[in-house]
């Protein structure tokens, strides 16, 4: 069967912006080392082989893989967030436990004499 091409101008600008947010991904991963930009960067990745495969005219033969390609896609981004979200959620966790630890400590401490805890204050 000859592939032929089938030209959907949105499915071209679709699949042009899915391999800029894989190339900045990528760049991002490379500066911050943080997985979130691999996440989304695979994600946009796998949605760019949907866009690309319907372009070429592959979507009635590969319905089922390409439904499958952009579940995936979808829950690449679904557990990059989450996992975004879990790590921000411990990382104000551990701030405000700092800031409570450190709060206490700067705070006299009280002698049970109220005369000289008075002085204190």
């Amino acid at each position: 069967m000859p592939i032929t091409i089938e030209w959907d101008p949105i499915l071209f600008v679709n699949l042009i912006l899915c391999i800029i947010i894989v190339l900045l991904g990528c760049l991002c991963y490379r500066k911050s080392h943080e997985l979130l930009s691999v996440f989304i960067g695979a994600a946009f990745g796998l949605f760019g082989i949907s866009h690309a495969a319907t372009l070429l005219g592959l979507k009635v033969l590969l319905t089922i893989p390409l439904i499958i390609i952009r579940t995936l896609a979808y829950i690449l981004v679904i557990y990059a967030l989450f996992m975004h979200l879990k790590h921000s959620m411990i990382a104000k966790e551990t701030q405000q436990a700092w800031a409570e630890f450190f709060q206490e400590d700067s705070q006299p401490v009280k002698t049970g004499d109220a005369r000289e805890d008075a002085k204190k204050e």
